[in-house]
């Protein structure tokens, strides 16, 4: 009796745990919503993260190749999109040039480095960790179509929304200040996702006409705002 019992205990504890993790479908947010270092969801995070490629695929084009061919393309291929091209692309539009210095490629407001860059694809979303090249997952399923009432962003395979977390802004005392510095800091990431389609041959289009509440809603921001959204693929 005591052995049938034990069977017992031990097969409801491992039936426990299987329900808990199929629930538990949904990451704590990112540091966009936190600015505690909390080691259990830095754990999370990094067992469901993705590691990227290194960056370099697509960046062959000269400079004045890739100044030609800028140009906004709506017609997105709905076609999976290469890891290595994906880890080129956000390392063009956010990644650091500098490691050792933690300076990224674009520039920003007394280098208050204010963006988060989430990922959306058809498996879930993703932050971007550019210090680590990695894809750390903030929620499963797909959320494309929620960006936007746009097309773009169900036939893109990846889109890419651009969050200026305000935590990081403090210095600036007046709120017109702080949205003016995180819009020209925005536009310099946008310019860099158009510029690194224009070398890799692909489509883009800068899109402010999103879905915030939704977005934010999605990704926990509490205080921030989502600024743009870039659908990516290859162009029709």
């Amino acid at each position: 009796m005591k052995k049938v019992f034990a069977l017992m205990l031990v097969l409801t504890l491992l039936a426990g745990g299987a329900y808990a993790q199929k629930k538990n479908t949904k990451v704590p947010p990112s540091a966009a919503t936190k600015t505690t270092k909390d080691l259990s969801v830095q754990s999370v995070k990094m067992h469901d993260a993705r590691r990227l490629p290194p960056p370099g695929v697509g960046m062959e084009a000269s400079l004045k190749e890739v100044l030609n061919n800028r140009k906004t393309i709506r017609q997105i291929r709905p076609e999976e999109f290469p890891p290595e091209l994906l880890s080129s692309l956000l390392w063009s539009a956010y990644g650091f040039n500098r490691p050792s210095e933690q300076r990224r490629v674009v520039p920003s407001a007394v280098n208050a480095q204010e963006f988060d860059i989430y990922v959306f694809n058809r498996e879930g979303v993703y932050l971007y960790n550019a210090l680590e090249n990695v894809l750390e997952m903030v929620v499963e399923g797909d959320h494309r179509a929620e960006i936007s009432k746009q097309p773009h962003f169900i036939e893109a395979p990846v889109s890419l929304v651009l969050v200026a977390n305000y935590d990081r802004m403090k210095m600036f005392k007046e709120e017109s200040v702080r949205d003016f510095y995180a819009a020209v800091d925005c536009g310099y990431i946008s310019q860099d996702i158009y510029l690194f389609c224009a070398s890799a041959k692909l489509a883009t289009v800068a899109c402010g006409a999103i879905n915030n509440d939704t977005i934010h809603k999605i990704l926990g921001i509490k205080n921030g705002r989502a600024m743009l959204a870039h659908p990516v693929g290859f162009g029709r």
